[in-house]
């Protein structure tokens, strides 16, 4: 017995050596340990309640993408979005604040002076503003965009000459995906001007340019007629919010007369209507025997 427990009590001085040898690094893999596990569990917290609020606008709106919604609930498509930028916005924020923290714990073991530390890094930061101005912008930049809303994931918009689809809106860079599949990293800071084309609602333009010895009055009704006639189809009836407008004759040049057609759309569903619209007046036009621009013969140094 005598022997059992001297083996004990010269394992547990080991084990009691050990930790006392060892306490420093064991506390730092310790914090390491306990961020990581932090960071995780709130991120994934973070995108469960962002899921269940995307799920939950959804199905309110009986559809299963974004996309479907109908124009009317518009806030609900919007609040869709929101909720997504502030998700991917929110990640990073807590990325950063645990691992600040975790810095801090860790100086603290290795017997750093955090007072002195910490008015240290304000003197350095002080510094660091005036020479990293445009990060500090970006940064700053970032922030008011996503808390004014003025702009989320999946939104379509141009920022200067890129246009394209908002991927992820980051605390510093902005990513756009353009039509071509270019991915574009627009800083923050840089985006000056911004159009967005997913907010309100968007309208369809159609120039519709036709032999200008027609009738143009019987070439007005024909187009509204085909216009209103596809917009009440199942296809589009979701994506328009008004009636077809005729504003009238936008140009003549020799033989060809241009009318312009209006539609109000849901945001995002201008450019589809507007094909459709096109498709469909040729389609009525041919019934009617109206003659479109590029079915004339071509005058020298006229306009096509």
């Amino acid at each position: 017995m005598e022997g059992v427990d001297e083996v004990e009590q010269a394992v547990g001085n080991a084990f009691q050596g050990f930790l006392t040898a060892y306490q420093v690094p064991l506390a730092i893999a310790v914090i390491v340990i306990a961020a990581l596990l932090a960071n995780w569990l709130l991120r994934k917290l973070l995108m469960r309640t962002v899921t269940h609020v995307v799920r939950g606008v959804k199905k309110a709106q009986d559809v299963d993408t974004t996309s479907e919604m109908r124009a009317a609930p518009y806030v609900s498509a919007r609040a869709v979005q929101r909720t997504r930028t502030l998700g991917t916005v929110g990640r990073a924020v807590i990325t950063w604040v645990i691992v600040v923290i975790a810095m801090i714990l860790i100086l603290g073991q290795l017997g750093v002076n955090l007072a002195a530390l910490l008015t240290s890094a304000g003197i350095v930061a002080a510094g660091l503003a005036f020479g990293a101005q445009n990060i500090v912008k970006d940064l700053l930049n970032g922030i008011f965009m996503v808390f004014e809303d003025q702009l989320g994931v999946g939104d379509i918009v141009t920022i200067g000459t890129i246009s394209g689809t908002v991927e992820d809106v980051g605390i510093r860079v902005t990513q756009v995906r353009a039509m071509d599949g270019t991915l574009w990293f627009i800083r923050n800071g840089e985006i000056l001007t911004l159009g967005n084309a997913s907010q309100g609602w968007g309208q369809a333009i159609i120039d519709i340019t036709v032999d200008a010895r027609q009738d143009m009055t019987r070439v007005s009704d024909v187009a509204l007629d085909a216009a209103r006639e596809l917009l009440r189809s199942e296809k589009y009836a979701r994506k328009v919010t008004g009636s077809p407008e005729l504003l009238g004759l936008e140009s003549i040049f020799g033989d060809r007369a241009t009318l312009r057609l209006l539609v109000k759309t849901r945001p995002e569903a201008q450019w589809e209507v507007q094909r459709g619209v096109r498709a469909e007046l040729r389609r009525k036009f041919g019934e009617h025997d109206i003659k479109l621009a590029d079915e004339l013969p071509r005058q020298p140094g006229g306009a096509v």
